[in-house]
């Protein structure tokens, strides 16, 4: 059975969590160690000190292991984009960008197994289902601030910065294919298409539409 169709069983109990979160923290170690095709049950069980059978009471198999690794990853970085959000002072769609592609690149390069399991090109149903809803909140949340601080009007298509999302995870995929940093001129040239696409594509802002009309 696939990791989308298995239900997944969630540890009640606190050794149960804490063997859970022992594994997950194996599996990261060694994708930063030797990559994921590396990564096997058998070698994740011995980095956790957990007898081998009892993986397979919270996971059906490897890849499993690796979805809910990702998946963990993914909510850790939505967490801290929330929280540097609220602290950022947003004067231009640039600043924005910037500060969204900044603290994405931090988060890889801290985390080399996130950069792996997601930018080196790791799919499956349950992945794909998360990945997609991450981006539409991001973007949504994007919009949001722009709107809130008046540089886009509030009937802005939300697809314009789906796009933009969208596009700057595949710049981030091609700069971190090659290792653990980042192509600089990849990230430059990324951040460069990014900002004109920006500026084409979500228009004049409100504040100077209304300083014209008066």
């Amino acid at each position: 059975m696939s990791a989308a169709t298995r239900p997944r069983r969630e540890p009640v109990q606190a050794r149960s969590r804490e063997t859970v979160t022992r594994v997950l923290d194996a599996a990261a170690a060694l994708i930063d160690e030797a990559g994921v095709e590396a990564v096997t049950t058998r070698a994740i069980a011995a980095r956790a000190g957990v007898a081998y059978p009892s993986l397979y009471r919270f996971f059906a198999h490897r890849e499993e292991i690796l979805d809910q690794l990702l998946e963990r990853h993914l909510a850790d970085l939505d967490a801290r984009a929330v929280a540097a959000e609220r602290t950022w002072q947003i004067t231009s769609s640039e600043d924005l960008i910037d500060h969204e592609f900044d603290l994405h690149i931090a988060y890889y390069r801290e985390h080399r197994a996130a950069a792996r399991l997601w930018l080196h090109g790791r799919t499956s149903p349950t992945v794909l289902a998360h990945v997609r809803q991450r981006m539409s909140l991001l973007a949504e949340r994007m919009r949001q601030a722009l709107i809130a601080a008046e540089l886009i009007r509030a009937d802005t298509d939300p697809r314009i910065l789906l796009l933009l999302v969208e596009l700057g995870d595949r710049i981030l995929d091609l700069a971190f294919r090659a290792g653990p940093e980042p192509d600089s001129a990849i990230i430059g040239f990324g951040r460069t298409a990014l900002i004109a696409y920006a500026r084409d594509a979500l228009g004049p802002r409100p504040r100077a539409e209304a300083r014209r009309r008066d």
